[in-house]
Order: structure tokens, then C-alpha cells, then sequence
């Protein structure tokens, strides 16, 4: 039995955003603040080391899975972390949470051990595949 494969593309943008192109890190981005409703940080941060009470300690970084101890998903992969402006809580997207839809994981600066940053183009979110879901959920987290 042959299989057709078909191909789904999600808008990444409403239409009432202008039609300039923005790169695949830039509309998650804009998916997060928009999703959230706090300014971000202009750092690129590559890798997270946290220590959380309910994982314990664990290595985030970009385009790797995200640890299992955490992940709501099997095999998540990070696509994107994002600090807020006053980088008191640091937002991890994944291909299952924060950079298509839902919510991203959210650690505070206490839960953060080490931050490291590298180039805009060292990992890119070209490569991953959103997953496909319920849209965005309303609401704010930030600074509360």
C-alpha cells in the first residue's frame, strides 16, 4: 500500500500583520510576546542550565530534546529560549510548546544556574516542524 504524503503548512502570522518576512526565530518571537504579553529580552540564548524542585538539575539547549523529566511531550525538541527585558523568568519553546502554540516552559531567575548565548543563525528553527494542536491560549504570565 502506497501512502500519499501531503504537505500542511500553519500560517505562522493573522492578517492584520504586514506582509514583510520575517525569519522562522523572529515570527516565535513575535508568537511569544504576543502570546504572553511581556517584552523580550534581545539576547540569543543558546543553552540553559537550571536546577528546578521538580527535575532537578537539567541542560536546556537549543535544538536539542528537551529532558524527559520535564518535557510534556516525548522526544520535544527546543526550538527557541527567550529571556523577558528584565530576564526575571526565561521562556523555552519547543516543537510541542511556545513557539507555534500554547504556552512556553517558564523558568524563574532563581531556577537558572547558567545561561549561554551564541549567533542568531546557530540553530535554526527552519529545521523543526511545528506540531500541529489547539491554537494560542490568551493570557499573561509575566511579572505575576
Amino acid at each position: 500500500m502506497f501512502m500519499k504524503e501531503v504537505e500542511v503548512v500553519l500560517p505562522m502570522a493573522d492578517d492584520t500583520e504586514s506582509d514583510t518576512p520575517e525569519s522562522p526565530l523572529e515570527r516565535i518571537r513575535s508568537f511569544v510576546t504576543r502570546t504572553c504579553l511581556c517584552p523580550l529580552s534581545t539576547k540569543n540564548i543558546q543553552m540553559l542550565n537550571v536546577d528546578t524542585t521538580f527535575a532537578g538539575k537539567s541542560s536546556i539547549e537549543v535544538g536539542q530534546p528537551l529532558d524527559p523529566r520535564i518535557a510534556h511531550f516525548l522526544q520535544e525538541r527546543v526550538v527557541a529560549i527567550f529571556a523577558t527585558e528584565t530576564e526575571d523568568q526565561f521562556l523555552v519553546c519547543t516543537t510541542h510548546r511556545g513557539a507555534w502554540q500554547d504556552m512556553p516552559y517558564v523558568f524563574g531567575k532563581r531556577e537558572v544556574t547558567k545561561i549561554q548565548e551564541g549567533s542568531p543563525t546557530e540553530k535554526d528553527p527552519d529545521n523543526f516542524t511545528p506540531s500541529q494542536g489547539p491554537g494560542p491560549k490568551k493570557g499573561s504570565f509575566c511579572g505575576t
